[in-house]
């Protein structure tokens, strides 16, 4: 008996021990659901949109899915391919300018166009063309050049430049056009003195000219005061002329070649007389007992006869 008391106190005393500790812990008791706050806002209802009513003119509109769909038009584009430097060119489309040529397409209407492309210097480059839609057309410029470009500079400020008497300027001057041929280019201010300079220009070339102007006084003073130079006693130039000498020598009777001379002429005209009035020598001078043959006898032929 006493050991089923135990026993059922043991159970009871398990059952009863956890939920006696639960109660102690606040942690393990079990949180109850807070009551919803309630909300002090006003319901906002909302409103249908008419029917009827079109959307403002400036609310934009949602795109469409067909608009995504809609392939891509292309553009019909002019380029013009300028061969050389495209500074300074103008490209005319129509009689209205476009500005300069550049390496980006222009946009224009299909059909036929009237191109212009202008540069000082060069001759003007016309053709009209034929766009096609949505195609690109290349149209290759080259410009045929009628002047030379001449730059003028001087180490003087405010010097005046001239070319063929003409006033064009103070220096410095850059890329000064000038048709092709030859010209003086003067460059003058007071207190200087003026320095020209010839040049032959020639079409499509770039030229430079640099002068260096000295003051007046200076110049004067490089030029020489005598304008016909003498020769100074005391020179010692090897141009110098040598002075006149007065001939003292002897008479020319006096000298002994003159007599040598005189001697030589007189003996020859001695030995010529002489010849000239010997007689010729006959046969029996040359042999005096007699010769074997005599070669041109007297009174034969003398074409090689021999007589014997």
């Amino acid at each position: 008996m006493h050991l089923r008391r135990v026993l059922l106190l043991a159970l009871i005393f398990c059952f009863a021990a956890p939920s006696a500790f639960a109660q102690e812990d606040e942690f393990l008791t079990p949180l109850a659901p807070a009551p919803a706050a309630k909300s002090k806002g006003k319901v906002v209802k909302q409103r249908k949109p008419a029917k009827g009513k079109k959307p403002a003119k400036g609310a934009e509109e949602e795109p469409l899915e067909s608009e995504f769909l809609t392939p891509l038009v292309k553009k019909t584009e002019l380029l013009v391919k300028f061969s050389g430097v495209a500074r300074g060119t103008r490209l005319f489309v129509d009689d209205k300018e476009l500005g300069p040529v550049s390496r980006t397409p222009v946009e224009l209407e299909p059909g036929e166009h009237s191109i212009v492309v202008r540069k000082m210097g060069y001759r003007d480059f016309s053709r009209r063309v034929t766009l096609k839609p949505g195609e690109l057309t290349e149209v290759a410029v080259s410009l045929d050049a009628t002047a030379g470009f001449v730059s003028v500079k001087a180490d003087v400020a405010g010097a005046r430049v001239l070319v063929n008497g003409e006033d064009k300027g103070q220096a410095p001057l850059d890329s000064l056009m000038l048709p092709a041929g030859s010209y003086e280019i003067t460059v003058e201010r007071e207190g200087f003195r003026p320095e020209t300079k010839r040049i032959a220009v020639r079409a499509g070339k770039d030229y430079s000219v640099e002068v260096n102007l000295r003051p007046e006084a200076i110049a004067q003073t490089d030029q020489p005061r005598a304008p016909i130079l003498t020769p100074s006693e005391t020179s010692s130039s090897p141009l110098k002329p040598l002075p006149t000498e007065v001939s003292t020598s002897k008479p020319l009777t006096s000298r002994w070649y003159f007599w040598a001379g005189v001697g030589a002429v007189v003996a020859a005209a001695a030995v010529g007389a002489v010849v000239a009035t010997s007689q010729p020598l006959g046969v029996n001078d040359v042999c005096p007992s007699g010769c074997d043959a005599v070669i041109n006898p007297p009174g034969a032929s003398s074409v090689g006869r021999v007589a014997f």
